[in-house]
């Protein structure tokens, strides 16, 4: 019960931060919902409401709260964006359809980069000396040599379906 409680919790948390600002990355944009003030009171009430039917359940079950390590977050989170960029490499592309070979030239020093500046981040936030932490110096510097620009590779896709970054339509 704690942990449907504190999960819950949480995604309250992250709708408040949904309701109180946009978020904009380089690739991704979320917008503030776009309520009439009604709507919105009506949202701030059901999210309060929620809050205090919680807060009645853990004091009627004595549930306790438990503390959680943001750097082991940190490095959870770490771990999930490694292994998704890992998984868009040329070499496991290849596995949708036949790859421009100038892709691993192009895609995959960038992916490697961003692995390597992720793990490191992921050592920091365990406390680990591994090679990837220590001082920044350690990872290569942004101003070293420029990763060749990307460019969108040919790729042989499912007849019909368009290959991402396609600018044309598929034959």
């Amino acid at each position: 019960m704690s942990v449907a409680l504190r999960s819950l919790e949480e995604r309250l948390a992250r709708v408040e931060g949904l309701l109180d600002r946009d978020e904009e990355g380089l690739l991704y944009r979320r917008r503030r919902p776009v309520w009439a003030r009604e709507e919105r009171a009506r949202a701030e009430a059901i999210l309060a409401d929620l809050r205090s039917t919680i807060a009645s359940i853990s004091r009627a079950f004595n549930l306790a709260p438990e503390e959680r390590d943001s750097a082991r977050e940190i490095a959870g989170l770490m771990t999930i964006s490694w292994e998704s960029l890992a998984e868009v490499g040329s070499r496991r592309l290849r596995a949708y359809g036949r790859v421009d070979p100038a892709l691993r030239d192009t895609l995959d020093p960038a992916l490697e980069r961003l692995i390597e500046l992720v793990s490191a981040l992921e050592d920091l936030a365990l406390g680990d000396d591994g090679p990837a932490s220590g001082p920044a110096d350690a990872i290569p510097s942004p101003d070293g040599p420029p990763l060749p620009s990307i460019v969108h590779p040919t790729v042989d896709r499912t007849p019909g379906i368009p290959a991402v970054g396609a600018t044309e339509p598929p034959e």
